[in-house]
């Protein structure tokens, strides 16, 4: 595992193939169409919540992406994108989508480098013997791709988006205090 990312750190970049989620009224793009995601395609745009997972249909991951499926709306009324990531490629996540209606994008990072950029893989061990996993881990990312916030092992999976919502809020009044500050009608 390389180095642990921090508040204040760089993003490691990526580029993914992925599935988009269901649209009011419209079904989720065939696996064969060759999606390809991006972190620079939120750039200067939308903040991003990037969120790991170990497992498509698990009963833990599912607990966790039926969440922030709940809470996709509200981060889309202040321009954050959610991201799910896991090792599982397109096919499996083209039915993790279908079967619980999810509203955003999954990631395929079949080939760990991602994972691995960004320091969610842990070993655990299984019947004595040590397994590489994805620990639950999620990361807020800012317009400029620095990383604004990470939770690591998450616990509370039914209340981990509220946690991530809060501190998007909590930005997001920063941000508009600080326009205001530089709003030329300001007066002190």
């Amino acid at each position: 595992m390389s180095g642990d990312l921090e508040t204040g750190d760089r993003a490691p970049g990526f580029d993914l193939p992925a599935v988009y989620g269901y649209k009011a009224g419209a079904s989720s793009p065939s696996a064969e169409e060759k999606v390809m995601v991006k972190l620079k395609d939120f750039q200067d745009k939308k903040w991003v919540v990037l969120c790991f997972y170990a497992k498509d249909s698990s009963p833990e991951d599912t607990r966790l992406m039926v969440s922030f499926n709940e809470w996709n709306r509200k981060f889309k009324t202040r321009e954050v994108e959610l991201l799910g990531c896991s090792w599982n490629g397109v096919n499996s996540h083209q039915q993790f989508i279908e079967v619980y209606q999810m509203g955003f994008t999954l990631l395929a990072d079949e080939y760990k480098k991602i994972t691995e950029l960004y320091g969610v893989i842990k070993e655990e061990d299984d019947l004595g013997q040590m397994v590489k996993v994805i620990e639950r881990s999620t990361f807020v990312i800012d317009k400029t791709g620095m990383v604004r916030k990470v939770w690591r092992n998450i616990e509370d999976l039914r209340e981990h988006p509220r946690d991530v919502w809060d501190f998007i809020q909590r930005w997001a009044l920063l941000y508009w205090l600080m326009s205001i500050k530089k709003s030329p009608n300001y007066m002190v």
